[in-house]
């Protein structure tokens, strides 16, 4: 419950909070799979992975913080996955509202490898005009370390592991 109240103790600070979410090793588990093999031979795969349940029940916990908004920031390699992605987030996590999903698109350009590290701060620092302090929930380093650089004191970045106890 450690993270939960370092967040609710984040929200009593600020008017106007967002929390985004990366899914793939945040709140699904992750599977790797080969290079090229998101295409449509994987059509199926990824709405029946399994969830992060102690994540997911504590981002539900997180949900009923007035001044806070939870946001899904996801990449996605392929427009196929964006789709089970959101199928899969109706399914395990039903309160986050759809409005809320950003899932980027490398098949759209959204990104690319050099702008991979990049793309999320970009797309937090964008909700500054709304909210006066963002955070990114999040498994990979270079991403989180990006934010932490890129925010300074306008955000806050968690690994997934602090989010576990």
């Amino acid at each position: 419950m450690e993270f939960v109240k370092r967040i609710e103790k984040i929200c009593e600070e600020h008017k106007k909070v967002a929390l985004f979410v990366d899914m793939d090793g945040t709140i699904v588990e992750y599977k790797i799979y080969q290079d090229g093999f998101i295409t449509t031979e994987s059509k199926g795969l990824f709405v029946n992975l399994p969830p992060v349940k102690v994540i997911i029940d504590k981002l539900e916990e997180l949900n009923k913080i007035p001044n806070l908004d939870i946001f899904i920031l996801s990449m996605s390699r392929s427009n196929i996955i964006k789709e089970e992605k959101k199928e899969w987030l109706k399914k395990y996590a039903p309160f986050i509202k759809e409005s809320n999903y950003i899932i980027l698109v490398r098949e759209n350009g959204d990104y690319n490898n050099d702008t991979r590290n990049y793309i999320k701060v970009n797309t937090m620092k964008e909700k500054l005009n709304v909210y006066d302090y963002v955070m990114l929930l999040d498994d990979e380093h270079n991403i989180l370390r990006t934010a932490q650089k890129e925010l300074k004191d306008k955000g806050g970045v968690f690994h997934i592991s602090s989010a576990m106890i």
